[in-house]
């Protein structure tokens, strides 16, 4: 089944759908490939993540990520744009190299099979390990230990390190052992498929200082061993469970190495679904608790590490609490009435446990004295908890909290909010807003400094919108607003590309970069009433640029 943007919309959340679209366009969808009616992807996010599209089952998709929200990630969002985008060739390419495959199985005969195999293995001793792993892995040949499989990961690494180093961008392929412990899932062996987890993940740990500049890579491996791990220790018998949520404890507090240590909290949780199971961890975890957040201006190691600490003692809580623990309950108000003007997030935690009992004066009391204990950025998910309150409770805490929060966050729905509640006061806010821009004198990130233009727009203050663009003196500034305002002042939009373009078409060399510069041209091109100038100032470019011939042929598009 082909994906189109209206299927795609509706496979997830307008907020997915717009990552992902950007995703998209920032070429971060990798290696879009089919086979066996599956299209597999790699999409790069905060790590590299795997993406699985099933065309032949109305577009069901898989992605390695730990998004647990409606809908699609913003990951299959990226990879099932790729695919509309490159459906065709997609297709094409995946079933003519299955048939050519296919052809070649069904045409050779076991004996030539096998002599191809030896002699491979010779070549290639990582097809060798591979294969080994695979008609070893049955279920019926017997299990192995952890440590059995750390030699035979460990192996695959020495054969493709130097002096016991993997060089840069050697990406030692894992995949037979991954599959491996899928066909233990597949068939229900859970603590066979475990230790294979667990095996790849320890190694991982072990070898990340032998890594020569592929960390992520690594990285992303050990991550990945640990979202399926969870899996198969919740399958497991009691007793067996409760070993590995000892194991995965003492990694999490050992932090060897201190990077991964994110890794392991993430698959505790996993892990901890029952009563039982959390109890277990409160136990494990009650002699290493601190009993409240150091000052993170003077120790801020020590800061950090008790409040991973305290973070974990709050999901055993909330946990417990839920189940109807009303110690644990009491536990959640104390801890947090200790450290919510420490930590923002412990804040709105506090606000949020106070909201669900009923406190709401108490609540919104906390939230606002978070506000004003935080800077800015950090309190931003404190504002939009007041936001909720202060619609119903205070119009006008309400109306300010929302302008904050636009200028904060640049989200236009908290504007359009701020202008329907102001009325009449609009034009003094807007004044207000346009003033905080302005002084902010070209500062922060690109879309800040542009939101005063954005503003003039979506007001229709035309002119103020082009004095600011022309103001910045920049071509990517230029060409965004080009659609809003070439037409309305063609001679003041002409005459600033005149400018701009000499500068970045100097800026650097190469056909990528001229495509770049010819695009702006045929913008320039478009505005009505320049045809002579235009045809002189591209004469101009012919014979500044003469000696650059890729230059004059990406210049024949015009």
């Amino acid at each position: 089944m082909k994906p189109t943007i209206e299927i795609i919309r509706t496979l997830c959340t307008c907020d997915s759908f717009d990552r992902g679209i950007q995703y998209f366009k920032e070429g971060r969808v990798q290696k879009l490939n089919l086979s066996g009616g599956v299209v597999n992807a790699m999409v790069k996010g905060t790590r590299r993540y795997r993406v699985k599209i099933e065309i032949d089952h109305y577009l069901m998709s898989t992605c390695t990520c730990p998004y647990d929200y409606e809908g699609y990630c913003k990951h299959i969002v990226a990879a099932l744009l790729a695919l509309a985008e490159d459906y065709q060739r997609t297709i094409s390419r995946g079933e003519a190299e299955e048939k050519r495959i296919a052809s070649a199985l069904q045409g050779i005969d076991a004996e030539r099979l096998r002599d191809f195999l030896k002699k491979e293995f010779v070549r290639n001793k990582a097809v060798q390990s591979h294969f080994m792993i695979y008609a070893a892995g049955e279920v019926e040949r017997g299990e192995k230990s952890v440590r059995d499989y750390k030699k035979e990961i460990d192996a695959l690494i020495e054969d493709a390190s130097e002096d016991g180093y993997v060089e840069y961008r050697n990406e030692i392929d894992f995949n037979a052992f991954m599959d491996l412990a899928e066909r233990y899932t597949e068939k229900e062996n859970f603590v066979e498929a475990a230790k294979v987890y667990q095996a790849l993940s320890e190694v991982m740990a072990e070898k990340m200082d032998k890594v020569d500049g592929s960390f992520d890579y690594y990285a992303d491996r050990h991550w990945e061993a640990l979202q399926y791990l969870p899996h198969c220790v919740n399958s497991m018998e009691r007793e067996s469970k409760s070993g590995y949520l000892d194991y995965l404890f003492d990694k999490f507090m050992g932090k060897e190495p201190d990077y991964f240590q994110d890794d392991y909290d993430e698959a505790l949780r996993k892990i901890c679904t029952t009563k039982d199971d959390l109890e277990h961890l409160k136990k494990l975890l009650s002699p290493c608790l601190p009993n409240s957040l150091p000052d993170s201006k003077e120790d801020w190691n020590r800061y950090y590490d008790s409040r991973v600490l305290l973070d974990m003692q709050v999901f055993v809580l909330e946990g417990l609490a839920k189940l109807g623990d009303e110690e644990s309950r009491r536990g959640l108000h104390e801890l947090f009435k200790r450290n919510y003007l420490k930590n923002e997030g412990f804040c709105l935690l506090y606000s949020e446990r106070l909201e669900k009992d009923g406190m709401i004066d108490e609540a919104i009391k906390v939230a606002e004295e978070g506000i004003q204990a935080f800077q800015p950025r950090l309190a931003r998910r404190l504002r939009l908890f007041l936001s909720r309150h202060y619609e119903t409770l205070s119009p006008e805490k309400h109306k300010e909290n929302l302008k904050m929060l636009f200028l904060q966050t640049i989200d236009w729905s908290f504007y359009e909010k701020l202008k329907k509640m102001s009325g009449e006061q609009w034009n003094s806010v807007l004044r207000e807003m346009v003033e905080h821009f302005s002084s902010r004198n070209g500062d922060g990130r690109f879309e800040e400094r542009t939101t005063i233009i954005e503003i003039y727009l979506r007001e229709d203050m035309f002119e103020a919108a082009l004095k600011e663009a022309l103001a910045r003196k920049s071509l990517r500034i230029l060409s965004m607003y080009y659609r809003h305002l070439a037409e309305k002042f063609p001679t003041n939009y002409f005459n600033a590309y005149r400018e701009l373009l000499l500068t970045f078409a100097d800026a650097r060399m190469g056909r990528d970069h001229y495509r770049k510069v010819v695009s702006e041209l045929e913008k320039m091109k478009a505005i009505k009433g320049f045809d002579k100038e235009f045809e002189k100032y591209v004469e101009m470019l012919r014979e500044m640029y003469a000696r650059r011939p890729a230059f004059i042929d990406e210049m024949k598009r015009l």
